[in-house]
């Protein structure tokens, strides 16, 4: 009985680092395309294709165009968070799994 328990909270942890995760990829997006907006055609930022080196570059072209924006404060906590639900599957992984 009590392994179901944990099996609950392992799906609920789980759905909360995706939609952390997903989150967090929607204000890349919108960071984008706010970028995007104040640069000319041919100098656009592409929406396919994220290294850390272009995540970087986002972050820093953003909060320069955009000093109070907050988007990259709200990618960045969503981003936390999915860290925290995935370590938290993790963790109850190791303890309560059947490996």
């Amino acid at each position: 009985m009590q392994m179901k328990v944990w099996l609950v909270i392992g799906i609920i942890a789980f759905g909360v680092a995706m939609c952390g995760v997903i989150s967090a990829n929607m204000f890349m997006l919108m960071m984008i395309g706010e970028i995007n907006r104040k640069r000319e055609d041919g100098k656009q930022i592409s929406y396919i294709g994220f290294t850390p080196g272009k995540t970087l570059e986002i972050f820093a072209e953003y909060r320069r165009l955009y000093p109070n924006g907050k988007l990259h404060i709200y990618s960045r906590g969503m981003f936390a968070i999915g860290v925290i639900g995935l370590g938290v599957v993790a963790v109850l992984y190791l303890v309560f799994g059947d490996g």
